[in-house]
């Protein structure tokens, strides 16, 4: 089974794909750090037609049906996806993708041009702009807790948007921690290696 997932035509929402960011407790927002921090990720939000959301609501659960066959921890459990996503008013579904570091400075999600041409590795890309995106699906269970991430890949650009003013996550009062899918941290996790599993090509 395969465990990604291609969105076509979505809207990005607050993109840190740039560079590697971590929340800062003082700060009260998430600040740029090093590649290798393993507490560093990157993340997009996407906002997803009402048709994708339930394609990927169920991929999502496919996902963890299997994962929860083979590993003891997750046996019992319940997942939902539907609590993984926020509705908003058009009807449509904002999906956060967000993949950690954990120190592998190769981690970072690659991000492609109109053209197909591999982006600047500093290329920002803005709020509201349309983008195709890939998502690893990855189950996990921790703590006794389970869950389904959902891991930015590739992300190709469509349509720039004109970037604006002020572009802080306005989520960002809800957050409860650095880690709001409960995963263990990197000390705790056992490395998988290089987490880019496809060929340095365009996947669209």
């Amino acid at each position: 089974m395969t465990n990604t997932m291609q969105l076509k035509n979505v809207t990005a929402l607050w993109p840190r794909l740039d560079k590697a960011y971590k929340f800062d407790a003082a700060a009260m927002r998430s600040v740029p750090t090093d590649p290798t921090d393993a507490e560093g990720s990157y993340e997009i939000n996407l906002m997803v037609t009402a048709a994708q959301g339930k394609e990927l609501a169920a991929k999502m659960t496919e996902s963890f049906a299997a994962f929860q066959k083979e590993n003891s921890a997750a046996q019992g459990k319940e997942f939902k996806a539907s609590d993984t996503f926020k509705k908003d008013d058009s009807g449509c579904f904002i999906v956060k993708a967000k993949k950690k570091t954990y120190g592998d400075p190769g981690s970072k999600p690659r991000q492609w041009m109109q053209d197909g041409s591999r982006a600047p590795d500093d290329f920002q890309l803005t709020t509201n702009s349309k983008v195709h995106a890939e998502l690893l699906i990855k189950p996990w269970a921790y703590a006794g807790k389970v869950g389904v991430t959902l891991r930015p890949q590739n992300v190709m650009v469509v349509e720039l948007a004109e970037r604006m003013d002020g572009g802080d996550n306005p989520f960002a009062s809800e957050a409860k921690s650095d880690n709001p899918f409960g995963l263990p941290s990197a000390n705790e996790s056992i490395k998988t290696g290089n987490s880019l599993d496809l060929d340095d090509e365009i996947p669209f």
